[in-house]
C-alpha cells in the first residue's frame, strides 16, 4: 500500500470511524467481485448487498451536500481509485452514486436543483445510480455537434435523440442529458437536463457486450418525445432560461473524473506488474524496472491534476495529460507483460489476460487519447 493510501485510511478512521472498517471489508471482497464482474459482464448484485448504501451513494457527492470525507477532494478520489484500480479499474466506475452526473449539477444547477438531486442519493436506503449522457452514435468525440434536441412546449421541453456508451445507463434513476435547444448556435445552444428514468419516452436500448472493462456497463439510451419540465433544465429558475454555456458543465465533469480515472489506470498497471513479478524469475523482473519508473511518473501527473482541481485552478490540460499518459502507458505495459508471460494470455480471466483486454478500453474511456492530446495542444 502506498504512503498516500495509508494516510487516506488514517484520515478516514479519524473523520469517519464508522466507515473505515467497511472500506476494508469492501477492499477484501474486491478480487472476487472483479472476477465475477468480468465473467458476467456486470458487477454482481451481492456487491451492493455487502456494502452499505449510505456509503456507496455518497462517494461522489460534495461534503457540504452530505458526501464522504474519504472522497471529499480530487486528491482523495485519485488515491481511492488507484487502490481499487489495482484490483479492477472497471469496478469504481460501476459503483452507485451520481458518478459523472454530479459535476454538471454542482456547477450549473440552481440551489433547488442541487438539493433535490443530492437528496435522491443521500436519503436513499438502497443503491441509487446516476448517469451522464452526452456521447451520441454520429458525433463520436465531438460532443459539440450532438443532435439530441429539446424543443420548448409550454412549460415543458420535449427531448428526442439517442445517447451511447453511457456508464451505468441501464441502472441509472437520474440522468443528466445534454441536448441542444438551438442547433444553429453550436455549443452555445447546448443545455443540460435532469431526466428521471420514470419519465415517459425514456428507454434503454441495450447494454454493450464489451471485451474489456466489463464491470462498467455501457448502455445505449433513447429519448422519444420525452417530456421534462422547464425547471429540469440545469440553471433554469422557472422564469427564464440560464444565461450560461452548459458545455462548461460537461467540461467540469471531465476535469473532475479524468484525474481519478488516470489513477485507476495507474493502479491497474501496478496490479498487473505485481502479479507478473510474482511469476517471473528475478532476472526477468529487472526488465520491468523502467516501466515501474514510468508508472510512478504517471501517478505524480494524476496527483498534480487532482491537486490543481482541489485548488480551484484550471485543470483541463493537466487532467488530459494524466489520462492520455496513463492510457498509453497501459498499452505499453500490456504489450510487455503479454510478451513475457504468453501462457497467461491463454487463460481467459487471468489477471494479465484481463488487464490486456482492459488496456485498450482505457484509451477510449472518457475521451480518446487523440482527443486528450488535441486538448493539450490547444492549451498554452
Amino acid at each position: 500500500m502506498s504512503v498516500f493510501s495509508q494516510e487516506l485510511l488514517a484520515a478516514t478512521a479519524r473523520d469517519e470511524p464508522d466507515m473505515s472498517a467497511e472500506v476494508e471489508v469492501m477492499l477484501a471482497h474486491m478480487p472476487a467481485w472483479a472476477a465475477a464482474a468480468d465473467a458476467a459482464g456486470a458487477a454482481p448484485d451481492d456487491m451492493w448487498c455487502s456494502i452499505p448504501a449510505r456509503m456507496l451513494n455518497r462517494l461522489n457527492i460534495p461534503l457540504a451536500a452530505g458526501g464522504l470525507a474519504m472522497t471529499a477532494t480530487a486528491t482523495r478520489r485519485a488515491i481511492v481509485f488507484e487502490r481499487v484500480g489495482r484490483i479492477c479499474a472497471a469496478l469504481p466506475l460501476s459503483l452507485p452514486g451520481p458518478g459523472l452526473s454530479m459535476p454538471p449539477v454542482a456547477s450549473l444547477g440552481t440551489p433547488e436543483q442541487k438539493a433535490r438531486f443530492f437528496a435522491a442519493f443521500t436519503e436513499a436506503d438502497a443503491p441509487v445510480w446516476g448517469a451522464f449522457a452526452i456521447t451520441e452514435p454520429w458525433c463520436g468525440s465531438d460532443a459539440t455537434s450532438l443532435r439530441t434536441q429539446a424543443v420548448a412546449d409550454g412549460d415543458d421541453y420535449i427531448i428526442n435523440g439517442e445517447k451511447c456508451f453511457i456508464t451505468n445507463g441501464d441502472r441509472a434513476e437520474h440522468v443528466v442529458v445534454f441536448a441542444t435547444i438551438a442547433p444553429e448556435k453550436g455549443r452555445f445552444g447546448i443545455r443540460a437536463f435532469l431526466v428521471e428514468r420514470s419519465n415517459p419516452g425514456f428507454a434503454v436500448d441495450r447494454c454493450e457486450n464489451m471485451l474489456g472493462l466489463r464491470a462498467a456497463r455501457l448502455a445505449a439510451l433513447r429519448f422519444t418525445d420525452c417530456r421534462v419540465h422547464k425547471t429540469d433544465m440545469l440553471g433554469h429558475t422557472g422564469k427564464r432560461g440560464p444565461l450560461i454555456d452548459a458545455f462548461v458543465g460537461a467540461q467540469s465533469a471531465w476535469d473532475y473524473m479524468r484525474p481519478a480515472l488516470a489513477a485507476a489506470i495507474n493502479g491497474a498497471c501496478l496490479g498487473a506488474m505485481e502479479h507478473a513479478e510474482a511469476l517471473l524469475a528475478r532476472t526477468q523482473r529487472r526488465q520491468l524496472a523502467g516501466l515501474r519508473g514510468r508508472v510512478q511518473a504517471a501517478q505524480l501527473i494524476a496527483l498534480k491534476a487532482a491537486w490543481l482541481h482541489d485548488r480551484g485552478e484550471r485543470a483541463s490540460a493537466a487532467a488530459s495529460m494524466a489520462k492520455a499518459y496513463a492510457s498509453s502507458l497501459a498499452m505499453e505495459v500490456a504489450r510487455v507483460l503479454s510478451g513475457m508471460l504468453p501462457g497467461e494470455m491463454l487463460c481467459a480471466g487471468s489477471p494479465i489476460e484481463k488487464f490486456c483486454r482492459d488496456a485498450k478500453g482505457f484509451d477510449i474511456l472518457e475521451g480518446t487519447g487523440d482527443m486528450q492530446r488535441l486538448m493539450i495542444a490547444r492549451r498554452k
